[in-house]
C-alpha cells in the first residue's frame, strides 16, 4: 500500500494539535496562550485561528482528535485479533495485550487522561468523549459474535465487555496510576492473563 502524501495544511494542523496538547498538559488551559501554541508549532497566530477557531474550540478539538485517533487504533487492533477466532482465550489475550502495549502506554494517552481529570469541571463537554465511545463498545461487538456462535455465554455483550475491561484495562490503569508509572511487560501480562481467566470463568460457554 502506497503512503499518501501529507498536505502542507495537514502538517500545520497536526503541528498545532501536538503543540497545543503539550502546552495544555504542561501549563493548564488558563495559562496556555494561543501565542505560545503558535510559537511551539512554528506557525503564526493567525494560522492557529484559521485551523481551530478560538482557544476553547482548539482545546476541545485537540482532545477529541487525540481521543479519536487512539480509538481508531483500538478498533484496528480488535478487528485484526477478534475477527476469526479459533481459541477465545488466546485471541482475547493477544487483543488486549496489543492494546495495552500500544495504546495505554502511549504518552498522549496519559496526557489526555490528566487533561480530562483537571479540566473536566470547567469543560463538561470533555466527558462526552467517554460516554458510549470508549473501548467497551468496540470490544462488545466481537463478544456478541462469540456469544452468538456459542463460544461465550453472554446474554448482554455490552455488560460482558464492561467486566472484561474492568478486569484487564481497569487493573492496568490502577497499577500504572493511569499511565504515570511504567509497568513491566511481565506485570502487564500477569494482569491481562489473570483478568481474562477470571472473565472466562464467568462468561465461558457452558460445559457440554
Amino acid at each position: 500500500m502506497q503512503n499518501v502524501p501529507v498536505s502542507g495544511w495537514q502538517r500545520k494542523h497536526d503541528a498545532i494539535g501536538a503543540a497545543a496538547l503539550t502546552l495544555f498538559a504542561r501549563d493548564g488551559y488558563e495559562r496556555t496562550s494561543v501565542d505560545a501554541i503558535a510559537a511551539e508549532a512554528g506557525v503564526s497566530k493567525r494560522t492557529v485561528y484559521s485551523h481551530y477557531g478560538d482557544k476553547e474550540n482548539l482545546f476541545l478539538q485537540v482532545l477529541r482528535e487525540t481521543y479519536d485517533a487512539m480509538r481508531d487504533r483500538v478498533q484496528d487492533i480488535a478487528d485484526r485479533n477478534l475477527r476469526d477466532v479459533d481459541n477465545v482465550q488466546e485471541a482475547l489475550t493477544a487483543c488486549i495485550g496489543e492494546i495495552v502495549r500500544t495504546i495505554t502506554r502511549a504518552p498522549e494517552r496519559s496526557t489526555l487522561v490528566r487533561l480530562v481529570i483537571s479540566e473536566a469541571p470547567h469543560f463538561p463537554a470533555i466527558l462526552d468523549l467517554w460516554h458510549n465511545r470508549g473501548i467497551v463498545p468496540i470490544i462488545a461487538e466481537p463478544l456478541a459474535k462469540l456469544a452468538a456462535s456459542g463460544r461465550l455465554s453472554a446474554d448482554d455483550p455490552a455488560l460482558a465487555a464492561q467486566h472484561l475491561s474492568a478486569l484487564t484495562f481497569g487493573q492496568v490503569n490502577n497499577a500504572s496510576m493511569m499511565g504515570t508509572v511504567q509497568l513491566s511487560d511481565a506485570e502487564a501480562d500477569r494482569i491481562i492473563t489473570t483478568g481474562i481467566a477470571a472473565f472466562l470463568r464467568a462468561y465461558g460457554p457452558p460445559a457440554r
